[in-house]
């Protein structure tokens, strides 16, 4: 396989669409074993550069060199409406069209030969065998079914026809074919908008041990920082160049800018000075010579031109019209079932005034459905009761169709509440990526994305205490999504948010919920939290099962698991005749350490709130290092107990 081993090359490039120029004398050089995240605002021109490096579009100003045998593959949202009537199985195989080509000379040489035996065609069947396996041709079909189920397709689907797919699952279907194909150049844009969570960690774990150079267009930082060393960003008419991941750009970019205001700052300072010579000394024959100097040296100076980011300032607040009770649902016993499907097992939780929940996992665990069923647009078994004065708003893609056709963006927001300005309300669209004479479009000319974004912020400004929203980040950028992060932070009221953008979970969310084995779980800390005690988790899981796989010989509770706490590795219980009550007194013991630790942790934090402190730098600073330890004690001493209690459950029921 031959990957890019020359560079590919933009130079001087200027391009212009619908009127404005979105590159003017740019550059771009993307060299071999480059793993590139491409970043910029909406509307600068990302996609438009990745149509031009795979031909899409053509480049009458500046350069493009590239081998001649690179073999590029780009991966972009058109493939959405594709019509395909071949299994998805066989789409993802064609992505080796030389092994599909091989494969079907084979079959006709066999045939061949079982009709009339001879050995020219014998020798021709050994040649074409040798380099089907050569070019991994008898991996071939395991390696495409490997992938399609990374991408989360079930075996029993992979035989249907690709055509009776929703666009998502087409996409997916579309990525594993390029990944199949390994091309020398990859080109994704926005990869990751149809993927759930576990199969977007199993991409990055992909792209990781991917030989060849790809470039990815994404809004989502924690996938960028997990699988490129490069990052390009576009703005102002140009691509800069950054070394590192996403996180290291961030840090960069700051120094550039904080740099480039100094400089600019400087020279200002400078051509003040020899203004005010020019201005004070112009009348003066003495000094003519000095003043010609000056003014020509002024004419002759490189400007800097200082590159303000291509964004507004948001200051954006949704606002509560009444104060819930304390509890805002109640959920007891709740089931969820189709028919002989079962969506969710008996399962109880609370939603308490101030949660900001995120429910994440898997697609088809019933997320979106759990949504609607606390919402009270889908019916289920068990109760769920609302609590006092909860004023709830829903956020789906299936609302875009209670949008009035006939509106401007600007009165289609009005609809919501008279109480905003239009001022205000054009600020909101503007957090939405709606700017300028845009608000005055109607809502009929919009594309399905802008039009989810219209019904996210028509959700939002509802003044509702909780809001429950459904992959509200799914049609935003980088900076719209930050903004509503921001925004939900501060937010006084509840929500519940379905998503897999997992930098912005980790920012709102204050508490984790999934659903596993069709039960309702709850995780109570963010995300990043949630990610490692859950890492830790499955390695425990690992080791128990080993404990149990049939061997006599005594097992230490330490030795189930290399990573587990320091505490369990201290208790060292042996399995033995009295192994059930060992493990049940150390399953107390943790319980009463976990309760000890809870009363320390409440009283810190009754102490970061009183005045003296919090108006104290030292003492607050103090204070939250107390909490922060104490915190990680007591979520240790949890992880410890429910190690013991899942262990206590297994001896119950051996």
């Amino acid at each position: 396989m031959s990957y890019l081993c020359r560079v590919l090359a933009l130079n001087d490039f200027s391009f212009e669409f619908a009127g404005r120029y979105l590159f003017k004398q740019a550059s771009w050089h993307i060299k071999p074993s480059e793993k590139i995240g491409l970043v910029g605002l909406n509307g600068t021109g990302k996609s438009t550069l990745l149509r031009l490096i795979s031909g899409g579009f053509e480049l009458r100003e500046g350069t493009f060199s590239k081998p001649s045998d690179l073999r590029i593959g780009f991966l972009n949202q058109d493939l959405l409406s594709m019509d395909i009537g071949e299994s998805v199985r066989d789409v993802v195989l064609s992505g080796r069209d030389d092994l599909v080509q091989l494969e079907h000379d084979i079959e006709r040489l066999i045939e061949k030969i079982e009709v009339a035996y001879d050995d020219e065609t014998m020798q021709r069947l050994s040649d074409a065998q040798e380099r089907f396996g050569s070019l991994g041709g008898y991996e071939w079909h395991a390696e495409g079914d490997k992938i399609l189920e990374g991408l989360g397709f079930p075996t029993p689907s992979l035989a249907r026809p690709l055509r009776e797919f929703s666009g998502g699952w087409r996409m997916r279907a579309m990525l594993g074919k390029l990944l199949l194909q390994a091309p020398d150049l990859l080109l994704l844009d926005e990869p990751t908008n149809h993927l759930d969570l576990p199969t977007i960690q199993w991409l990055e774990e992909y792209l990781a041990n991917y030989e060849g150079t790809y470039v990815i267009v994404s809004h989502d930082p924690y996938f960028l920082d997990r699988t490129v060393n490069r990052v390009a960003e576009v703005a102002h008419q140009q691509v800069f160049h950054y070394k590192g991941n996403f996180s290291d750009y961030l840090e960069q970019k700051e120094e550039r800018d904080s740099l480039m205001m100094r400089k600019y700052e400087n020279q200002q300072d400078y051509i003040k000075q020899q203004m005010k010579f020019i201005s004070r000394f112009r009348a003066k024959a003495s000094k003519a010579t000095a003043v010609q100097s000056r003014v020509k040296m002024l004419d002759k100076i490189d400007k800097i031109e200082l590159r303000q980011d291509e964004k507004r300032d948001f200051d954006i607040r949704f606002n509560i019209r009444v104060a819930p009770g304390k509890v805002i649902a109640d959920l007891r016993g709740v089931t969820k079932s189709y028919d002989e499907l079962e969506i969710l097992k008996a399962s109880t939780a609370k939603i308490i005034r101030g949660d900001k929940i995120a429910l994440v996992g898997a697609n088809g665990k019933g997320k979106s459905t759990l949504l609607r069923m606390i919402f009270g647009s889908e019916p289920c078994g068990g109760i769920i009761e609302a609590g006092w004065n909860v004023e709830a708003a829903f956020f789906a893609q299936h609302q875009l169709e209670a949008l009035n056709l006939k509106n401007d963006l600007l009165g289609e927001l009005g609809t919501v509440s008279a109480s905003y300005t239009d001022g205000e309300l054009r600020t909101v669209l503007g957090c939405f990526l709606f700017s300028g004479d845009e608000v005055f479009k109607k809502v009929k000319v919009l594309s399905g994305g802008e039009k989810s974004r219209l019904a996210l912020a028509k959700t939002l400004i509802t003044q509702s205490n909780f809001l429950l929203l459904d992959e509200p980040t799914n049609h935003l950028d980088m900076f719209s999504t930050a903004v509503l992060a921001e925004s939900l932070i501060d937010y006084e009221g509840s929500a519940l948010i379905v998503s897999h953008d997992r930098s912005f979970i980790n920012k709102v969310a204050n508490k984790i919920w999934w659903i596993e084995e069709g039960v309702l779980r709850e995780y109570p800390g963010n995300f990043e939290e949630y990610n490692e005690w859950n890492k830790q988790r499955s390695a425990s899981k690992i080791s128990l099962s080993k404990l149990h796989d049939g061997k006599k010989k005594p097992v230490t509770i330490a030795e189930k698991s290399p990573s587990s706490p320091s505490v369990l590795q201290e208790k060292n219980l042996a399995i033995g005749k009295n192994k059930v009550k060992k493990v049940e007194e150390a399953m107390h013991l943790k319980e009463a350490e976990m309760q000890q630790l809870e009363a320390v942790r409440l009283r810190v934090e009754t102490q970061l709130l009183l005045p003296e402190i919090a108006s104290d730098y030292q003492k607050l600073a103090d204070f939250t290092q107390q909490y922060e330890t104490v915190n990680q004690d007591y979520l240790k001493a949890k992880l410890a107990y429910e190690w013991f209690f899942e262990e206590w459950m297994l001896l119950q029921d051996s």
